[in-house]
């Protein structure tokens, strides 16, 4: 943890850390950013979007920090901000690593999300060429995924397969961003524990070893598929499925299906239906599967 970087973060105000944010960016070389009062956004060359809120609930920056050097936690009397300047640090210190996925740091996450509003009002569909999964770094806590209503199963097994695990939670900016774009989005954990209070504190290690997952994340990107937004929409799974059917789009990961050569048909083993499947999710999800392990791995993809 670069405890000097994380410090500096949280002490700066909105619109210095808007400068400060802006100028690295361009450091980095990254050349298309969009700053505007709500949001700085920029195109990078990796299909992930990786994002975090300048704004926290504090008034005032922190006057002094603390550092436990034997449990690696770092706090300030009555509250630090590290929801989510945790979240800028770790974007910050990936892109230290070489890595230049898009970014996005937006405003007024605390006030119901504006910044993220007006960002969907200015762009209502992704302005990036390649984007296939969304990632917020705002969660509390060590291992966490929060997906919110986005139901995409197989972006939950492949968020997994990093080592987070599936938790529960209320409202991010991507509760905005992702159903406008129609990108499946994630909110990763960054260390922090009783944000909004203050004894508010921060796990470094913690905040590290999410940094180390989302880095093998976007080494692992050019090959990941592009996951879809699905709506979590409570006793109407029969009638999702069926859309897919209808309008031919992929039942795993929702691309549209041009021509039978693009497709496979995979028989739900509890009835005499079919489901398209693209090829790329067929050979991803099903193909190396024996009979019993088909009928499971189809049971998953038709239930909650």
């Amino acid at each position: 943890m670069n405890l000097k970087l994380i410090k500096k973060l949280c002490l700066l105000d909105k619109p210095k850390l808007d400068k400060v944010l802006t100028k690295y960016l361009f450091s980095k070389g990254y050349r298309q950013i969009r700053h505007t009062d709500s949001y700085i956004m920029a195109e990078g060359d990796l299909p992930v979007c990786l994002i975090a809120h300048m704004d926290t609930v504090f008034k005032y920056p922190p006057d002094e920090f603390f550092y436990d050097a034997q449990k690696k936690v770092l706090w300030a009397p009555h509250g630090a901000g590290f929801d989510d300047r945790a979240g800028i640090y770790s974007i910050l210190q990936i892109l230290e690593g070489g890595f230049k996925p898009s970014i996005i740091f937006t405003d007024l996450e605390e006030s119901g999300g504006l910044g993220a509003r007006k960002l969907v009002k200015d762009f209502p569909d992704c302005p990036f060429v390649d984007c296939r999964a969304l990632i917020e770094l705002d969660r509390a806590y060590q291992k966490d995924a929060v997906f919110y209503e986005c139901d995409n199963e197989h972006f939950e097994k492949y968020i997994e397969k990093f080592g987070f695990k599936l938790e529960w939670g209320t409202f991010t900016d991507i509760s905005i961003i992702a159903p406008a774009w129609k990108i499946a989005a994630v909110n990763l954990s960054v260390g922090y524990e009783d944000e909004h209070s203050g004894s508010e504190r921060l796990h470094c290690d913690w905040c590290d070893d999410t940094i180390r997952k989302v880095k093998k994340i976007l080494i692992n990107s050019p090959h990941m598929l592009s996951y879809a937004y699905i709506p979590y929409v409570p006793g109407a799974y029969a009638a999702k499925r069926m859309n897919y059917y209808n309008n031919n789009r992929c039942l795993i990961c929702n691309t549209p299906i041009n021509s039978s050569a693009e497709m496979t048909q995979i028989a739900d083993p509890g009835s005499s239906i079919v489901y398209p499947v693209c090829n790329s999710c067929y050979w991803q999800y099903y193909v190396d599967l024996d009979h019993d392990e088909q009928k499971e791995e189809m049971s998953k993809l038709l239930t909650v």
